[in-house]
């Protein structure tokens, strides 16, 4: 099942000026995403808006919900079920 996640922080909680923070948190989120089996199909950014938009593969609800806390400790986050529908980068 397709999963999108949105996260949004505040500037005083953004990593972007902290590398080594930022740099541990994701190794932290790859080995909990790799542990529950969750799978990143993509990842996107919009820096100005300290938002990140994720959209992840995984069969069990729970397990991405384990995944994901670390990220929901400093931040706000939505995490919607989606569908793959038409692929609009070819028309």
């Amino acid at each position: 099942m397709l999963f999108m996640y949105i996260h949004t922080h505040t500037v005083d909680r953004c990593m972007a000026g902290k590398p080594e923070e930022a740099k541990k948190l994701r190794s932290e989120m790859l080995e909990r995403f790799k542990k529950e089996n969750v799978k990143v199909v993509a990842y996107y950014s919009a820096p100005n808006e300290h938002t990140g938009f994720y959209i992840f593969d995984v069969s069990d609800n729970a397990a991405l919900q384990r995944a994901l806390y670390p990220l929901t400790t400093w931040g706000t986050a939505r995490l919607i079920p989606v569908i793959a529908n038409q692929d609009y980068s070819k028309t």
